[in-house]
């Protein structure tokens, strides 16, 4: 009886033990995809900037036009995709290669434009792009009127992540040439 007993509370300790070291294992991996998860949303998100900021400044400069006045850009209600743009790159955009290097010719067109980025050990990352004018003194000012400045800002969101990943960046139209 007393082997039964100490056989009992060995596999009572044996458990104990095992579940101690699984909450680590479980936590670790947690961890580690959660990392690998906010690694790639920058990647993502870098991805993007660097794909938006080669395109013209505005529909009005992407002929090559030279503009001085910040009023012949785009109105800031009408940022977007716009006629053959806005019908040939669906939202979200799940193809490769993304349609809107194609379609795309000024960085106003990716505002609200969405993407899907599948990888292949996370799965697929959801992006979504805003755009819009900002202060020539504050890029972190909104601004209701068309400047020579326009800020993108990337939000890349994973099921893994905990929160969504957020970087920006500002385009500048060199009035000055």
């Amino acid at each position: 009886m007393n082997q039964m007993f100490t056989i009992i509370g060995a596999l009572v300790l044996l458990g104990i033990a095992s579940l101690g070291i699984n909450a680590m294992l479980a936590s670790k991996t947690t961890t580690m995809l959660q990392a690998e998860a906010s690694l790639n949303a920058i990647s993502i998100a870098q991805t993007m900037i660097d794909e938006i900021m080669t395109k013209s400044y505005d529909a009005a400069t992407a002929n090559g036009t030279k503009v001085y006045n910040p009023s012949a850009f785009t109105v800031a209600a009408s940022l977007g995709p716009n006629g053959v743009e806005a019908s040939n790159v669906p939202q979200p955009d799940v193809s490769n290669p993304f349609k809107s290097v194609q379609y795309y010719n000024d960085v106003d067109d990716y505002n609200n434009y969405q993407r899907k980025v599948s990888t292949p050990i996370l799965g697929t990352f959801n992006v979504v792009d805003t755009v819009f004018y900002v202060s020539e003194t504050d890029p972190n000012l909104l601004s209701a009127t068309q400047t020579f400045y326009k800020k993108i800002v990337i939000t890349v969101r994973h099921s893994n992540m905990s929160y969504p990943l957020q970087i920006s960046d500002v385009a500048v139209y060199r009035k000055y040439f």
